[in-house]
């Protein structure tokens, strides 16, 4: 059954090498070894119960799609406005991205006319006020940095840990930098950042992450590590926010709305789809990484002039 080795493929690309999948398998479902290579080769079927327990021990779902209807079902986990289902959030975020950290072969794919959000977990005060912008709370009037759970901010640090240490390409529009900006102004101009120190410390702690991130450019990688490659492109007009993740022998694809939620789905065709489309967009793209120091340069210097514009009036204010 084409459905079920597929199932198993996407089960074997969650374990790390030294874990073996027959014994995994045998261990969730409470079965023999013998039997669960059986399984893993489709001469014995899974039931509805089985299913379900490597679905939910593993993570992993089991696609299904009848032939005659061109479906994709997407997953969707709604998320309030509290702290604590915003920690909740993060901790979900950070099983899913250490899930593909640890596989064999991996690379993210980011399309957004945003700063993908892991580059801004590393610094404290600018996590808060987009944790704060996001969730758009009416009972919470002003930020308050003191409010937010210390775990959060230590979740947030270790996505970002996590997300350096996986082969990444980024394509950014015209205006990526310019929403977190104009959001901070936004901000600080309606009253809900009345602290002047922290509306300034959240610019300049955007400038150390577009540093960063020229950083990575340069070297085409995030750490010290060539294997956790970078790559950096400028693109005028892109179509959303779009995370797509290739695994060995599977892919992703999250789509973010709502400002922060997002719709995954594992079907291989719509995902085959997203990928033909970023080719597309790559192809329309301006490189930033590696020799594309000119553009880069470019690109940045109006985004730290822009940030500077924005300390000056907030100095003013």
């Amino acid at each position: 059954m084409k459905e079920q080795a597929n199932f198993f493929e996407r089960i074997k690309q969650t374990l790390p090498n030294y874990q073996n999948l027959a014994q995994s398998v045998a261990d969730t479902l409470g079965i023999s070894t013998n039997e669960a290579y059986k399984k893993i080769r489709g001469t014995s079927l899974l039931n509805i119960k089985q299913i379900t327990k490597l679905s939910d021990g593993f993570g992993v779902s089991f696609q299904y799609q009848p032939s005659q209807l061109p479906t994709v079902t997407f997953n969707y986990v709604s998320h309030s406005d509290q702290a604590e289902h915003m920690t909740e959030y993060l901790k979900e975020m950070l099983a899913t991205m250490k899930q593909i950290q640890k596989s064999k072969q991996k690379h993210i794919t980011v399309t957004s006319d945003d700063v993908p959000i892991f580059h801004f977990f590393k610094y404290p005060t600018l996590t808060a006020f987009k944790l704060f912008y996001w969730a758009n709370n009416p009972r919470i009037q002003q930020f308050d940095l003191d409010k937010l759970p210390k775990n959060i901010l230590e979740i947030a640090l270790e996505l970002h840990q996590v997300y350096l240490e996986i082969p990444s390409t980024e394509i950014w529009a015209k205006d990526t930098i310019h929403g977190t900006i104009e959001q901070i102004r936004y901000s600080f101009e309606a009253g809900l950042i009345a602290n002047k120190t922290e509306a300034i410390a959240m610019v300049e702690q955007l400038r150390y992450c577009l540093t960063d991130i020229s950083m990575y450019a340069i070297g085409s990688k995030k750490t010290i590590d060539a294997a956790h490659s970078f790559n950096w492109y400028h693109c005028d007009v892109l179509g959303g926010i779009t995370y797509l993740v290739d695994l060995e022998q599977s892919m992703l694809c999250y789509n973010r709305f709502n400002t922060y939620n997002y719709l995954k789905t594992e079907d291989q065709a719509f995902c085959r789809q997203t990928k033909d489309w970023i080719k597309g967009l790559i192809n329309k793209s301006m490189a930033f990484s590696g020799q594309g120091e000119k553009h880069r340069n470019k690109y940045l210097y109006q985004a730290f002039a822009e940030c500077d514009k924005l300390i000056d009036e907030i100095n003013k204010a």
